[in-house]
């Protein structure tokens, strides 16, 4: 099926044979759906703590925080084109010569945008835009320039918004200043993971195509939290790596080859990120999302219920750690019990009742098992309606009952009863966890050793005006995390604020 070009193609991208073969297998075999056991509710699932112990865990976090390498990890190498979709979609009416009025009308949050453009963060920097062009945002919507105003907002000759990731974007605006999306998470970082030093670190995944622009805007900042706060900051920067990029096939499952006769690769989707994950030396490692940012009125509430969760990967990690050594030396009732009933307070009922059945030897066998893996702990948010995924009790293949972060495309829908779970859903994702990745001997987990490839997940796109098939890889807080000993945490619907779309600049929680 491959041939010595072939062979060239996946050997520079660091592709083994084995791996190119097995995603064509996944292609044949197709994916299964996830079978979902039930939804991941509040004492059941979810852990919910009162004022008390929120504080317990948060003192705790800050008295032990400095015994740990910390760092923040922030993927942010998405482009923000879908953040505009609307906006390319009004420009193309407007280029096709359609009349102002009626496409406005028609588009209602374009009319809404160009109403309220000055209430955008980033609407001062359109104005040096437009200055320099002569003009004016103002002016140019009272002559019905529309178009020209979008083209120099979202083309790379003017601002260039529509050409840009998130995390270059102005997201918020204060009285002295606006910051971006990248900014927002220094100042935050700022806030909570200064270790002993008045130093954080911070670690973004970004497309080598916006590593110099994010590197020049780091320096800045980096000078400007050591005069301002009295923090330095160790800023690192990784790209995906082509060797976790993946086959794309025709219909017929078969290698999709360019006019050329080369094989098309596609990014293997945020579940790529794990081999980012795998390169990074410290303890514990806190993930969010580079849009999940807010203004600095609810930075604290935030800080809070990060520092909640991380208090409880403490308290956890110590625990299952001395577990694990303790079972090492010997196993008696006494730490049995224990061990059983953590099981099933935190892990899994039904995997308490299985560690129940067995004798001694098997126990420990199963014991260091069950305990003997990476640990996350999850905030979980009340679902509001927001896309993406939840939290749900599964069943793999094995009958393994556990806790996992799941979304609508995993799940067969068109099943009463599997709809029926997945809508009773209370809670959502919204990518705000603390992880720690060594084991109890300090030696750091090969971390695709506890990933899912039944997760993976198969889309339909198209090149060059062909229909083709692509293969994403287990996301990285779906599958490629199903292995992980998970806790989730209900947290407020506060802590969450997304920017999906430009829009969503204007909601309440970021003016």
């Amino acid at each position: 099926m491959f041939n010595s070009k072939h062979f060239k193609q996946l050997s520079d991208r660091g592709i083994s044979l084995e791996q190119a073969n097995k995603q064509l297998e996944i292609f044949k075999k197709g994916i299964a759906p996830v079978v979902l056991v039930a939804p991941a509710i509040p004492n059941d699932g979810i852990e919910v703590y009162d004022d008390k112990q929120i504080r317990h865990y948060v003192n705790l976090f800050q008295k032990e925080k400095n015994r740990y390498s910390i760092l923040k990890f922030v993927p942010a190498s998405g482009a923000a084109s879908r953040m505009f979709k609307a906006l390319f979609e009004g420009l193309a009416e407007l280029e096709s010569k359609a009349s102002v009025g009626e496409v406005l009308e028609k588009q209602s949050q374009l009319a809404d945008f160009f109403k309220e453009l000055e209430k955008y963060p980033f609407f001062e920097d359109l104005v040096m835009v437009c200055e320099s062009s002569d003009s004016h945002p103002a002016k140019m919507i009272g002559s019905h320039k529309h178009a020209e105003l979008l083209q120099l907002f979202l083309k790379g000759d003017g601002l260039g918004y529509g050409e840009l990731p998130k995390g270059l974007l102005k997201f918020h605006r204060y009285k002295a200043e606006t910051r971006t999306a990248f900014e927002e998470h220094f100042e935050e970082a700022s806030m909570f993971l200064r270790d002993k030093n008045n130093s954080v670190k911070l670690h973004f995944t970004v497309s080598p195509e916006h590593m110099k622009l994010f590197s020049e805007l780091a320096e800045k900042l980096k000078r400007k939290y050591a005069d301002m706060k009295n923090v330095s900051f160790e800023v690192e920067f990784s790209v995906q790596k082509p060797s976790t990029d993946t086959l794309a096939v025709d219909l017929d499952n078969k290698p999709f080859l360019m006019d050329e006769g080369q094989l098309h690769f596609r990014p293997g989707g945020h579940g790529a990120l794990l081999d980012n994950m795998q390169d990074i030396n410290e303890k514990i490692v806190f993930v969010s999302n580079i849009d999940n940012v807010a203004p600095d009125k609810t930075k604290a509430l935030r800080v809070k219920y990060k520092e909640l969760l991380s208090g409880i990967l403490i308290e956890r990690l110590e625990i299952i750690h001395g577990f694990l050594k303790s079972l090492e030396k010997s196993c008696n009732e006494k730490l049995k019990n224990e061990i059983i009933d953590f099981v099933k307070s935190f892990v899994s009922k039904a995997s308490a009742e299985e560690l129940k059945k067995l004798e001694t030897n098997d126990f420990v066998t199963e014991a260091v098992k069950i305990l003997n893996r990476p640990i996350r702990v999850c905030g979980m948010v009340k679902n509001v309606g927001e896309p993406g995924g939840g939290p749900f009790w599964i069943k793999n293949k094995k009958g393994e009952i556990s806790k996992q972060v799941v979304e609508s495309s995993q799940v067969d829908l068109s099943d009463p009863k599997q709809e029926k779970i997945f809508l009773n859903a209370t809670h959502f994702n919204p990518v705000d966890m603390v992880c720690y990745t060594y084991d109890y001997k300090d030696r750091k987990f090969n971390l695709k050793d506890f990933r899912d490839p039944d997760m993976a997940f198969i889309a339909s796109k198209s090149q060059g005006g062909k229909s083709l098939k692509a293969l994403e890889l287990p996301g990285l807080w779906n599958g490629s995390m199903a292995g992980w000993l998970s806790f989730f945490v209900d947290v407020p619907i506060e802590t969450f604020s997304p920017v999906k779309t430009i829009f969503d600049l204007l909601r309440e929680e970021h003016l």
